[in-house]
């Protein structure tokens, strides 16, 4: 008896240890820490955090030290009216600091510009975790499916088995034909070839959802919660709600939201470059030739751009051009998710009529299998009417997965284009 439960612990302990499932979640948070995207979206990011910076370094004093060392400097003094050229080694070297006191908001309208970039880049962050999450979402539960649809596929050939077995028994004693025989093989190879293509599907989003989080093919295992999550309703919203929604929370429409705001400051930094710049200037110098003196300088340097051969008056127009394709492309975008949106609802809506008639027809089918199949040993019926109902069964039930399927890649869908409007 003891030895009897040792072993039972180590099975349970070996099963704990490499039989875990994955789930949905940790499937989404390895992939968005392994996957190129995300860390593609996050670099992005990172760049534009970065250009920040080198933005608002425009704000501080500049400090510079510059030494110069020439071998031979031909140098040139008055000597009794007379010029006269003397060659000697000649140096310098001096500390120089430089600060911006007035260029009429240029530079503020500038660090605008970035830290909407920033934001742009944030919100196009979010959107691409938003994105592979969808991505696993379909993975994952394709997977899922098609577990499913190969359960289906397997019992359907061991019944055609059975049933080929039985009538081979039956033929030998004379109450079936051949032609029975002959029928009910045909349909086990039919079944066992969906089985094997079904199977190889199984194969192709194993490895896609490999792919995505970056485990092992053979390490995984995915929690069935297909029936639970495609029970899942939407609310009740009107569809003016449901846009106000993805206004608010899409992300990637949060992105061109602040692609517009940064042109918009553009613009208006491109505007105040026609004023110029105010600036303060100072160095500490020493020079050192023939004799050795100081040239130290300390000042105010205004500059105000005259003729620019157009340059500033084409940047204004680019730069308002700029906003009006941010607008548009924010608009247009809104369209295309918004339609993108709605279909998903409808369809989401839609697909819980179609999951709870599949369900009714496959329940009175399987019925309708076992009465038909009952009546054939009895002579009563063919064993067309028995391919028929089973065959009839089959598609009921793979009807349904696929049914709940399709509404859980709607709800993957409603769930990315606003992940924070409805809880899913």
């Amino acid at each position: 008896m003891t030895l009897l439960r040792t072993v039972i612990l180590i099975f349970l302990t070996l099963q704990t240890l490499f039989g875990k499932t994955l789930s949905l979640q940790e499937a989404i948070d390895a992939t968005l820490l392994t996957h190129p995207d995300a860390k593609l979206a996050l670099y992005q990011l990172n760049m534009a955090y970065e250009t920040l910076g080198i933005t608002k370094a425009a704000t501080y004093p500049e400090l510079s030290v510059n030494a110069e060392y020439y071998p031979t400097k031909t140098l040139v003094s008055q000597n009794n009216g007379n010029f006269v050229t003397r060659d000697h080694f000649s140096t310098h070297l001096d500390v120089t600091m430089t600060y911006t006191l007035w260029d009429f908001g240029r530079t503020q309208k500038r660090i605008n510009a970035a830290q909407q970039d920033a934001e742009s880049a944030l919100a196009l962050n979010e959107n691409a975790k938003a994105l592979l999450g969808e991505k696993v979402w379909q993975a994952y539960y394709s997977l899922a499916y098609l577990q499913r649809v190969n359960t289906a596929n397997a019992l359907s050939l061991a019944f055609y088995q059975a049933l080929y077995d039985q009538s081979r028994q039956m033929k030998t004693v004379g109450l079936k034909t051949e032609a029975d025989s002959e029928r009910f093989y045909a349909s086990l190879l039919d079944a066992k070839d969906l089985l094997e293509t079904s199977r190889n599907e199984e194969r192709k989003y194993t490895h896609l959802l490999s792919m995505l989080t970056g485990f092992l093919e053979q390490d995984i295992r995915i929690e069935d919660d297909f029936t639970a999550l495609s029970h899942t309703t939407l609310p009740s919203f009107p569809d003016t709600k449901w846009r106000q929604m993805l206004k608010e929370y899409n992300a990637e429409l949060e992105a061109l939201g602040a692609k517009i705001k940064q042109s918009q400051s553009l613009y208006e930094s491109s505007k105040a470059e026609n004023y110029g710049t105010i600036l303060f200037a100072g160095s500490l110098g020493s020079d050192t030739s023939i004799s050795s003196y100081s040239s130290n300088q300390i000042g105010i340097k205004a500059s105000i751009p005259l003729l620019t051969g157009g340059r500033i008056s084409h940047q204004i127009e680019k730069d308002r051009v700029g906003i009006l394709v941010a607008e548009e492309a924010l608009r247009a975008r809104e369209l295309t998710l918004w339609q993108e949106l709605y279909e998903a609802i409808l369809d989401t809506k839609r697909l819980d009529t179609t999951i709870e008639a599949k369900q009714m027809a496959a329940q009175a089918l399987s019925k309708t299998v076992a009465i038909t199949q009952g009546r054939y040993k009895e002579g009563l019926a063919t064993y067309i009417e028995v391919l028929e109902a089973q065959r009839a069964y089959d598609n009921a039930t793979i009807a349904q997965s696929a049914a709940m399927l399709q509404k859980i890649a709607s709800l993957a869908h409603i769930k990315r284009l606003i992940p924070k409007g409805a809880s899913l």
